[in-house]
């Protein structure tokens, strides 16, 4: 086997080691003009920075795979730990990782296309022992640069996260939030859209054994956290579980689009608004391949706290009057949360359903098929029954209780008598 060193590849009367050493400058700018060329991050950077700080690290890793060449040995643990703590400093500088990994594997690329370009026939078995050797101090450096680059920026995100929360518990509050907002570099908007969110269950969240089903909630909640902050302009505040919770959306300054919702609302959602909402709805159920049910409530910071109670009530009524998956506003259930509200009237439309209180099966077909918007063969497909079986169940639910969704003056008292017998108060919680 060709030793690389002193009696093995020589490049212009030298040992390829010396021979790099030689030219850690000339190779350094390559690498940083190559990174400038292939990765998107550097090629926007400011000239300062891309010939500055990151001139320097990969001047560092050019030198240290050179000293390993030398020794013919790994790295020292003194070498791998400066390593890690450059990673970390790149992670709080904001570079991103891709661009830092790629620095790494461009820089043992052009490394490599140097000696084998430099090198004579006779000397391509070495100079291949020379791409081998990057490739393994590669194997050995890229787990310092990882670590190291994470390490900082979980810590970095659990400050932030925590800076945030602060933010939204000052919100929650009713206290002003400004010291909070300032501190987590939050810039308060004109309003925000309150969403109270619940989220059902993934696929693999019914499985028997635990452990998937945790698995499969953490990747369900790091979907909807991607989904929310990639997708929203200004900064989103949540108290986020698998299983829903809340959501403060900034809108955008200040409309005036006619008529109020109380205290809780600067006015109520623009068209657009609503348009982004709803798609945003979408996302998250097409991301977390759940149900999405959520309550939405425009609020001035300093109404916060009023509309998230209002939201979670909105969603509430939502899944108890049995309405489709989706987001709701108060318009959307007025009738039918004013129907939830205790009184004559919601006693009234309580005993509506009362007839199907002796024959469950009746009851949940009807329900369901409010839920999956009248269609009657989604409905099937939800219960594992034949469609004309829910046609069946629904002429005899019509019989019994004299209202038929398929009228439309009855659909409004159906949704109603659902959210008047079914909805429990909602407790004191905003996020629900």
């Amino acid at each position: 086997m060709t030793v690389v060193g002193e009696v093995g590849l020589r490049l212009d009367g030298v040992s390829v080691d010396r021979w790099l050493s030689a030219r850690i400058s000339e190779l350094s700018a390559s690498i940083v003009i190559e990174l400038s060329e292939r990765v998107s991050g550097h090629a926007s950077m400011p000239p300062a920075e891309l010939h500055g700080n990151t001139a320097g690290l990969v001047r560092s890793c050019v030198r240290l795979f050179v000293d390993t060449l030398r020794t013919g040995g790994p790295p020292s643990r003194r070498q791998l730990r400066e390593i890690r703590e450059s990673a970390s400093l790149r992670a709080d500088e904001g570079v991103p990782l891709e661009v830092l990994v790629s620095a790494y594997h461009i820089g043992a690329d052009v490394c490599a296309q140097s000696v084998v370009t430099a090198a004579e026939p006779e000397d391509l078995p070495a100079a291949l022992q020379v791409a081998c050797l990057l490739l393994r101090f590669l194997g050995q450096v890229m787990p310092e640069v990882l670590a190291g680059y994470l390490e900082s920026r979980l810590a970095t995100v659990a400050e932030e996260h925590g800076e945030r929360r602060a933010v939204l518990s000052a919100l929650l509050a009713g206290q002003p939030p400004e010291d909070a907002a300032a501190r987590a570099a939050v810039q308060l908007p004109a309003r925000y859209a309150v969403i109270s969110l619940e989220v059902g269950p993934h696929p693999d969240e019914l499985g028997a054994n635990a452990g998937d089903r945790a698995v499969a909630a953490r990747r369900k909640l790091r979907r909807m956290r991607t989904e929310v902050e990639g997708n929203a302009s200004g900064t989103v505040l949540d108290m986020l579980s698998a299983d829903g919770g809340l959501l403060l959306v900034p809108l955008d300054e200040e409309e005036t689009t006619g008529g109020t919702l109380g205290e809780t609302a600067a006015d109520m959602l623009a068209p657009h608004e609503w348009e982004r909402l709803l798609a945003l709805t979408d996302r998250l159920g097409c991301a977390t391949r759940a149900e999405v049910m959520a309550g939405a409530v425009p609020a001035r910071p300093d109404a916060v706290a009023s509309a998230a109670r209002l939201a979670a009530e909105i969603r509430h009524v939502a899944r108890a009057s049995s309405r489709p998956a989706g987001i709701y506003q108060l318009g959307d259930v007025a009738f039918d949360y004013q129907m939830s509200r205790p009184g004559p009237a919601r006693d009234h439309f309580a005993a509506l359903l009362r007839p199907l209180a002796t024959r469950p099966y009746l009851l949940e077909t009807l329900r369901v098929f409010l839920s999956c918007g009248l269609d009657r063969r989604r409905t099937a497909d939800r219960l594992h029954v034949h469609p004309n079986t829910i046609d069946y169940r629904l002429r005899r639910a019509s019989a019994l209780t004299g209202l038929d969704p398929a009228r439309g003056c009855d659909l409004p008292m159906i949704y109603a008598a659902f959210a008047a017998g079914e909805l429990e108060p909602v407790g004191p919680c905003p996020p629900g």
